[in-house]
């Protein structure tokens, strides 16, 4: 396919090359005779542009095409290790705080009931009411047994949970350790994305200056501007090399990170 496509494309730059030179030998005045070296060495300088330009052409069409199936495995690869991190010792940590939750509503009465007897023991006292200091005190002595055993229970679902809450963050840290650099990476794709936008807008203004030029019959002038072209493409395959390395070094730190996932 390639070959076919590289053999089609030399078949183009020919063509592209021998209406050229018939426009530019039409429209060429006489005057222009003591002139006929810069012109015929500008038509050797497009002949010799163009096969750069159809190479450059064709080399950042397939890297572009390279870089976006990267960056789509990246993303979702991405997407997906953001999730597991999000899951990491799920199930355990709901089940404790189910357990806590569970023990913290079943002692809420008895809880609730000794604080308000403690309440009115001591308005009683306030109120120098010594029946009813000694009938509450009676009553919250009776339960201060089980009101104790029903603290610790819950202090100790409690703790349980805290513990493998700091745990699970633990083991998220280190995958999220891992892909810090991506987003200091991303970055500098954005920065590199935005230059080539830049060398797009150099090439596209100089291939219309460069069609003018064909039109007027302009050798010179074509050669120059082709020379801009050329140099815009190459400038595009630097920072789309410079991209996929890049995206190559995310994808190393994805798989990194996902090692890293409890199993």
């Amino acid at each position: 396919m390639l070959q076919r496509r590289s053999t089609n494309n030399r078949y183009k730059i020919g063509l592209v090359v021998l209406i050229l030179s018939f426009l530019l030998l039409l429209v060429r005045p006489s005057f222009v005779e003591a002139s006929d070296t810069g012109w015929d060495g500008a038509l050797t300088t497009i002949d010799q542009l163009h096969d750069s330009f159809s190479a450059l052409e064709l080399t950042n069409k397939q890297n572009k095409q390279q870089i976006q199936v990267l960056r789509k495995q990246n993303n979702e690869k991405l997407k997906e290790i953001n999730i597991q991190v999000q899951l990491i010792d799920k199930v355990k940590l709901d089940k404790l705080k189910t357990e806590a939750d569970k023990s913290q509503k079943k002692y809420a009465p008895l809880l609730a009931e000794y604080t308000d007897l403690s309440k009115k023991t001591t308005e009683a006292r306030k109120r120098k009411d010594h029946k009813s200091v000694l009938l509450f005190e009676l009553k919250r002595n009776r339960m201060k047994a089980s009101v104790h055993a029903a603290r610790q229970e819950i202090m100790l679902k409690k703790d349980a949970l805290t513990a493998a809450q700091k745990q699970a963050t633990a083991k998220s840290k280190i995958v999220k350790d891992i892909l810090v650099p991506v987003q200091s990476i991303k970055k500098q794709i954005t920065a590199e994305n935005k230059k080539i936008t830049d060398f797009n807008k150099q090439r596209i203004a100089a291939d219309k200056r460069y069609k003018a030029a064909v039109k007027q019959g302009d050798a010179v002038e074509a050669a120059s501007e082709l020379r801009l072209i050329v140099g815009a493409l190459s400038q595009i395959h630097a920072s789309q090399n410079k991209i996929y390395e890049w995206e190559t070094m995310i994808r190393s730190a994805i798989y990194a990170a996902e090692a890293k996932l409890p199993k």
